[in-house]
């Protein structure tokens, strides 16, 4: 009986303490964002229990290098973004179809753990004179005429992988690079899923 006053009495005080210390909004004045994936709105917000830890791979501090050397903040002309614009841009996906968020991790990775919204494009099948590649530039809005590729209709892509450990993403933007694809429609989030999950944000 004793036990199980002392574990009421403690939940509780958690409980209110977490209560108590008010709504985690994403700003200021920005409680959530509604995002379409795959037909089904979801609402991204932050974590509100004040007390929860991250216990899954993104706990590491350190990582073997090579491969999971820190990555470079910018890649070439190519735009490096944050959780803030990662937002804004992804309000836009139900309402412009010329932009995609892509997830540029390995399947496995993807189906573990990936932002609402996005789209799996693995690194591995942008290699330029990979099986893929015409395929998906194709896909990506792009069109070939005899051996050159027009990129005047590309949609704008939003890359991310793991983060500033993770090469994947890097990888993916110097391979649409290479084979011409425009760098003022490819943006970088470096941070990742690792700062995604690290400031709480929803993932699917």
């Amino acid at each position: 009986m004793q036990k199980y006053f002392f574990t009421t009495v403690l939940g509780t005080a958690i409980f209110s303490n977490i209560l108590m210390a008010g709504a985690v909004n994403i700003t200021k004045d920005l409680e959530s964002v509604e995002v379409l994936d795959k037909d089904e709105k979801v609402i991204i917000k932050r974590e509100q229990n004040t007390r929860k830890r991250l216990t899954n791979n993104f706990t590491k501090t350190s990582r073997e290098c090579p491969p999971f050397c820190i990555q470079p903040m910018y890649i070439d002309k190519v735009k490096t973004v944050g959780e803030l614009e990662l937002l804004d841009f992804v309000q836009s996906l139900s309402n412009e179809s010329h932009t995609l968020l892509l997830d540029a991790r390995t399947t496995e990775w993807h189906r573990a753990s990936t932002i609402p919204g996005s789209v799996n494009l693995p690194f591995t099948m942008l290699k330029k004179d990979g099986k893929y590649i015409d395929k998906v530039l194709r896909i990506l809005g792009a069109t070939k005429d005899g051996e050159a590729w027009d990129f005047e209709k590309v949609q704008t892509l939003l890359i991310y992988s793991n983060g500033a450990w993770d090469a994947q993403a890097t990888t993916a933007i110097e391979s649409l690079i290479e084979v011409g694809y425009p760098e003022d429609k490819i943006l970088y989030y470096r941070g990742g899923m690792q700062s995604w999950q690290n400031l709480g944000l929803t993932t699917k």
